[in-house]
C-alpha cells in the first residue's frame, strides 16, 4: 500500500485504476466510470456513464465533519465520565477499608473477636486489590465503539477511526455485498484494518443480535451494546429507530439522519409522515421545524416502550435532510414526562399562518408533606383552540403528535463550537458554515438571551448528573420535565404577503418587538426567519402598525373574506371609528330613552324621536319598509391572552406603544458568520439511490 494516498486523482491499487478520494483524514477509492453519479443527479448522466454501485455523496461532507466533532464530543464527556465513576468507586473502597479499621468487632457477649491466620492472609489479598484494579485501569483505556449501521463505502467509519484518537473499534455494516468489498478495499488502502471491523448483513438484525450475551461463542461478532450509533440511511431511518434504541449504551448516543424532507417537512403525504414517524407534519414556513420534531417523537416513542428516554443534544434541519443527535438514557422514571413533551399543533395554515399548541397531557410541580417537590402528571383540558383561527377567522388544521421538549443541548453545543478553533480547515473544509449553523442553533434557546437580544448566550441548563466543579468534558443534563415554551418561527415575507405589504426589514420588526420587552431571535433552518416569545396577537399588532406608519396599502388591495383583511378589521384606525360610533349610539340611546319618558302622547314621542334622529345624523323614517338599525362594523373584542412575563399591563393590543427601533433591532454580530447554506454546485442535492450492482 502507498505510504502517503493521493487525493482526487486517479491511483494505481491491487493492479486496478481508482479515483482517490480524500475527505476529512480517510481516502475512498471509487472507479472512474462511477465518477460521474458522484457529481450529479441521474437525470444528467450520460449513457456512457455508470450508475453507483455504492452510494457516494460528497455534498454530505458537513453532515459527515458534524457528525466526527459531535461524536468526539461526546466520546470526551464518556471517557470523563467512566474516569469519574471510577474514582467514585475507588474513594468507596478506600473509605470501606479505613472504616473497618476503626475498631474491632465485638461478638454477642461483649468480647473482642480474635483474627485467625486465615483473616489475616484475606485482609492481605483483599487489601492488594483495589492496588491491582488501579493498575489495570491506567493500562487500558476506556472503551469506546461506534456502530456505523449503514456504511456503503465504508466513509464514516474511515473518519470516525482516523479522526477520533480513542476508538477502540468500529462496525461498519452494510447490506449490500459489493458495498462490503468497496468497504474492504477502503479499509485496506487507509491501513485501518485493526480498528474497523465490516459486517454484512441487515442492520436491524445485527442491532437486535447486540442484546444476546457477549460471551456465548455463538455471539463472537456482536460484542455488545454500543457507545455510539449512526444512522445514515437513503430515505427514513423509521426502520432502523426500534433496534437503534435498543443497541446503544445506557447514556449513549444515537446518530439519526432522515433525507425524506418531502415526507415530514411537506403537506403532500400526512399518512406516510403519521406511518413512519407517528404525526402528521404542518403546512407553512415552519415545516422544516416541525419535521424535527416528528423525527424526535418518533425515537422518543420507541425508546418508552422499553423504559428509555431520550435526551435531544442537537437537532438541526440541513439542506434536503435532518439530523439529530440524541441521548438515550434507561430511566423509567424520565419516561413518565414524554407524554407531557408531546403536543398537537393547530395549524392556520390557510389565513395568516398563526398556531397555537396542545401538550396531551399536564406535568405540574406539586409538593409532598415533608415540603419536598415532586411532580404529578395528569389530563390536560382540551381543546385549547377553536375550529378557526382567533386572528383571521380561517379554518385551522391539526398536526403532530410531536416532540415538546427542547430541540437541543446547549452544552453539547457550546463544548463543539469550543473545539473549532482547534481543528485543522484542511481537514474540517465546513468548519466555517459548522460555526454558524451551531451559533444559530444556540441562539435559538430565548431562556438564555435577555429582552435585548444583542448578549451572546450562555448555557444555564441545570446539571444533574455532574456539579459545576467537576471535569469539563462532562456534558450536563437537561430537566426531562421542560417543554420549549416557544416552539416554531415564522418568516416575515410570508406575514408581510397576508397584509399585501412591503416585506418589513428583518431590524425592523426585532426592534419593534424589543422595545416591547420581548425577546426575539432566529432559526437555523431558514433564513430571514423570527423566533420571538411575543404572543401572535402583539405579531399581527406589529405588522398593522407597520402598514399604518410604515407602508400603507390601499383600501381595496384586501378582499373581504382574506385572512388580510380580518386582520386590518383590528388596525387602530377602524377601532377609533367603532368606538365613535359606538359613542353615538349611547348619546341616541339617552335621548330617544328620554322622549318616550317625557313624550305627553304618541304624536309628540314622534316628533321628539325624529328629532333626536335628526340630530345624530341618522336620516331614517320609522315607516320605513327597511331595516332601521344601521349597520356597524363588528366590534373586536379586547385581547386578553398575553404571553408570560409580557411587559404590558393592557390586555387590549392597540394600546402598545409600537417603535420600529432599527439600531435596537440590529444584531451586535462580533463575527461574520455562515449560517446558512450557499450552493456549493450545480445540479447538488440527495443524488440517486445506488444500485447495488457490481
Amino acid at each position: 500500500m502507498q505510504t502517503q494516498p493521493l487525493a482526487d486523482r486517479l491511483v494505481q491499487y491491487s493492479g486496478k485504476e481508482y479515483h482517490a478520494v480524500k475527505e476529512g483524514k480517510a481516502h475512498i477509492l471509487n472507479p472512474p466510470s462511477q465518477a460521474a453519479a458522484s457529481k450529479g443527479t441521474k437525470k444528467h448522466l450520460q449513457s456512457n456513464d455508470e450508475v453507483q454501485s455504492v452510494f457516494y455523496n460528497p455534498i454530505q461532507q458537513f453532515n459527515r465533519d458534524l457528525s466526527v466533532l459531535a461524536i468526539r464530543t461526546y466520546g470526551e464527556h464518556l471517557i470523563a465520565l467512566k474516569k469519574q465513576r471510577a474514582d467514585k468507586r475507588k474513594r468507596r473502597g478506600a473509605d470501606g477499608k479505613a472504616k473497618g479499621k476503626k475498631r474491632k468487632r465485638e461478638d454477642g457477649n461483649g468480647e473482642e473477636s480474635k483474627v485467625t491466620g486465615d483473616n489475616v492472609e484475606n485482609q492481605v489479598e483483599t487489601g492488594s486489590q483495589p492496588a491491582l484494579e488501579s493498575h489495570l485501569e491506567q493500562s487500558s483505556a476506556p472503551s469506546f465503539a461506534i456502530l456505523d449501521a449503514l456504511s456503503a463505502t465504508g466513509l464514516r467509519a474511515l473518519r470516525y477511526a482516523s479522526e477520533i484518537p480513542f476508538i477502540t473499534r468500529v462496525v461498519a455494516n452494510d447490506l449490500s455485498p459489493s458495498a462490503i468489498q468497496s468497504m474492504k478495499l477502503n479499509i485496506e488502502y487507509n491501513g485501518l484494518g485493526e480498528l474497523i471491523q465490516p459486517n454484512n448483513g441487515d442492520a436491524r438484525t445485527y442491532m437486535y443480535n447486540t442484546l444476546n450475551s457477549p460471551s456465548t461463542p455463538s455471539c463472537e461478532k456482536y460484542a455488545g451494546k454500543f457507545d455510539v450509533i449512526d444512522l445514515d440511511p437513503y430515505g427514513t431511518a423509521a426502520p432502523f429507530m426500534d433496534a437503534a434504541v435498543q443497541a446503544v449504551k445506557d447514556g449513549g448516543l444515537l446518530c439519526v439522519t432522515c433525507t425524506d424532507a418531502g415526507v415530514w417537512a411537506s403537506n403532500g403525504y400526512p399518512e406516510k409522515s403519521f406511518a413512519l414517524y407517528g404525526g402528521v407534519p404542518a403546512k407553512g414556513t415552519h415545516s422544516h421545524e416541525v419535521g424535527l420534531r416528528l423525527i424526535l417523537h418518533g425515537l422518543a416513542a420507541s425508546a418508552a416502550k422499553y423504559g428509555l428516554a431520550i435526551e435531544p443534544l442537537l437537532s438541526l434541519s440541513i439542506d434536503f435532510y435532518g439530523r439529530v443527535f440524541i441521548r438515550v438514557h434507561r430511566s423509567p422514571a424520565e419516561v413518565k414526562y414524554a407524554s407531557g413533551n408531546t403536543m398537537l399543533v393547530f395549524n392556520c395554515d390557510s389565513g395568516c399562518g398563526a398556531w397555537s399548541t396542545q401538550p396531551l397531557t399536564q406535568t405540574k410541580q406539586r409538593l409532598d408533606k415533608k415540603g419536598n417537590p415532586f411532580h404529578h402528571f395528569g389530563f390536560a383540558q382540551g381543546p385549547m383552540a377553536n375550529k378557526t383561527c382567533e386572528h383571521c377567522g380561517m379554518k385551522t388544521h391539526i398536526s403532530g403528535p410531536m416532540w415538546a421538549g427542547p430541540l437541543h443541548n446547549p452544552h453539547f453545543i457550546q463544548k463543539i463550537l469550543d473545539m473549532l478553533p482547534k481543528v485543522d480547515k484542511d481537514v474540517y473544509q465546513t468548519v466555517d458554515r459548522i460555526e454558524g449553523m451551531l451559533t444559530t442553533a444556540l441562539e435559538e434557546d430565548l431562556s438564555l438571551i435577555g429582552s435585548s437580544g444583542n448578549g451572546s448566550p450562555e448555557p444555564t441548563t441545570e446539571a444533574k448528573d455532574v456539579a459545576p466543579s467537576e471535569d469539563l468534558a462532562i456534558i450536563p443534563r437537561v430537566d426531562p420535565a421542560i417543554r420549549e415554551p416557544y416552539p416554531f418561527y415564522f418568516s416575515l415575507s410570508a406575514l408581510s404577503k397576508v397584509l399585501h405589504t412591503s416585506t418589513i426589514p428583518t431590524d425592523h420588526f426585532r426592534g419593534a418587538v424589543r422595545h416591547l420587552g420581548y425577546r426575539c431571535t432566529r432559526s437555523h433552518t431558514k433564513p430571514n426567519s423570527i423566533r420571538t416569545d411575543a404572543p401572535w396577537s402583539v405579531i399581527w399588532e406589529i405588522m398593522r402598525e407597520w402598514v399604518r406608519q410604515k407602508s400603507p396599502i390601499k383600501e381595496d388591495a384586501l378582499r373581504p373574506g382574506t385572512a388580510g383583511a380580518a386582520i386590518m378589521v383590528k388596525s387602530r384606525e377602524k377601532l377609533q371609528k367603532v368606538n365613535a360610533e359606538d359613542q353615538q349610539l349611547d348619546m341616541l340611546k339617552r335621548e330617544l330613552m328620554l322622549a318616550v319618558e317625557n313624550g305627553n302622547d304618541v304624536a309628540d314621542v314622534v316628533t321628539k324621536v325624529e328629532a333626536a334622529l335628526y340630530r345624530s345624523g341618522s336620516r331614517h323614517v320609522l315607516n320605513q319598509d327597511s331595516d332601521p338599525r344601521p349597520a356597524y362594523p363588528q366590534r373586536v373584542s379586547p385581547v386578553t391572552k398575553q404571553a408570560p412575563g409580557a411587559p404590558t399591563g393592557s390586555s387590549n393590543t392597540s394600546t402598545l406603544e409600537v417603535i420600529f427601533d432599527e439600531a435596537l433591532g440590529r444584531e451586535a454580530t462580533k463575527k461574520r458568520l455562515v449560517r446558512y447554506q450557499l450552493n456549493p454546485r450545480a445540479n447538488w442535492g440527495p443524488l440517486s439511490r445506488a444500485s447495488g450492482r457490481e
